[in-house]
């Protein structure tokens, strides 16, 4: 049901692309998601539901991915979960999120043919849980 819900452009617009002036595709029917079109990027919807995140992206997210020279279709669901967890912590605690605090607790870490962040030391953590399992996050 859920998939169904994502075919529709005007679903899209209204709870993804804020403002839908960012003129969202939907590609066809088993289209890669990369090579994009010029001037568009290419996200799994997944991303929205399980991480939470909407366009336009943070500041906060745009500079982690950018400083670790990853695209955000590269990045598995649980490493950019950890990214919304810090910031959202930051923000609840009355701070900026800072790149260098980040960069204290995670390091970008390959996870098959995907990146993700891993906890820098086991011993200093954010938070002491996480999901474990996503299922069909690339549909």
């Amino acid at each position: 049901m859920m998939a169904q819900f994502w075919r529709s452009k005007s679903l899209i617009c209204r709870f993804i692309c804020n403002p839908a002036s960012l003129h969202p595709v939907l590609p066809k029917k088993n289209t890669p998601i990369y090579p994009f079109p010029s001037g568009k990027i290419g996200v799994y919807t997944r991303l929205f539901d399980y991480c939470n995140y909407r366009f336009p992206l943070t500041k906060f997210l745009i500079g982690v991915l950018t400083f670790h020279e990853v695209h955000i279709s590269q990045m598995n669901p649980f490493g950019l979960a950890k990214v919304c967890h810090f910031e959202l912590a930051c923000r609840g605690l009355g701070s900026n999120p800072d790149l260098d605090v980040f960069r204290a607790f995670y390091k970008l870490n390959r996870s098959g043919n995907w990146y993700t962040f891993e906890v820098r030391d086991k011993n200093s953590y954010c938070y002491t849980w996480i999901t474990t399992s996503i299922k069909d996050w690339k549909e």
